[in-house]
């Protein structure tokens, strides 16, 4: 499976903390990662982050599972419905019980769209790519340990020629134990493309229903 997706026309600095307000409008323009969901009742809405919910009145893509976009959206104040811009789907990565893996190293990017949220992993990262024909795998290798996890790039014999940046994201809700709706902190780990060794905590909770 093809882990890469490379980005194009969407803005690094800004985050759903930090929205472009019109004070005339009283309207609010971020950038944001969402999870596209399906409530009982078929309506389809972006679930932000572990506990704010948007309604996108004009999107019109029939909905086939939770998927992962990087969108723009405008939300009135106030509201619980959205405007979308722009949006993109995110690959989604494998999870793998192998231990032995080849790595490939890769450079997780810390900004805001590296992020655990909605019991997901998404990752902003930068790492080496050629002009080979396989396609490079992203892969999470669960741990020993209850909440650690080490992200894997496989390059699958591809040269390095050039560095890019990729969005990839891993649904690990059900790899990791539920936290019973509090907060565990969760460690993941990475060799970069110089074959250093990295880790950085996040704080997870099991995706609630």
């Amino acid at each position: 499976m093809a882990a890469v997706f490379l980005i194009c026309g969407c803005s690094k600095e800004a985050d759903m903390a930090t929205p472009k307000e019109d004070a005339d409008q009283a309207i609010q323009e971020f950038r944001a990662i969402v999870t596209v969901k399906q409530d009982a009742s078929g309506t389809i809405y972006f679930q932000l982050d572990d506990n704010t919910v948007l309604f996108p009145y004009n999107y019109d893509r029939p909905f086939s599972g939770m998927e992962r976009i990087i969108c723009g959206l405008s939300v009135a104040k106030g509201a619980n419905e959205c405007f979308v811009q722009w949006m993109d789907f995110l690959v989604k990565g494998d999870v793998s019980y192998t231990q032995d893996a080849i790595d490939d190293g890769l450079d997780i990017i810390e900004d805001w769209m590296t992020s655990v949220e909605d019991g997901f992993l998404t990752i902003h990262y930068n790492a080496w790519w050629g002009n080979g024909e396989e396609p490079h795998l992203l892969l999470v290798r669960p741990s020993a340990n209850e909440y650690e996890l080490t992200v894997v790039h496989q390059m699958n014999g591809d040269e390095p020629l050039e560095k890019a940046d990729a969005l990839v994201y891993f649904d690990i809700n059900d790899i990791l134990p539920d936290t019973e709706g509090t907060y565990k902190d969760l460690t993941i780990k990475w060799k970069s493309c110089e074959g250093a060794n990295k880790a950085k905590t996040f704080r997870f909770r099991s995706r609630q229903p």
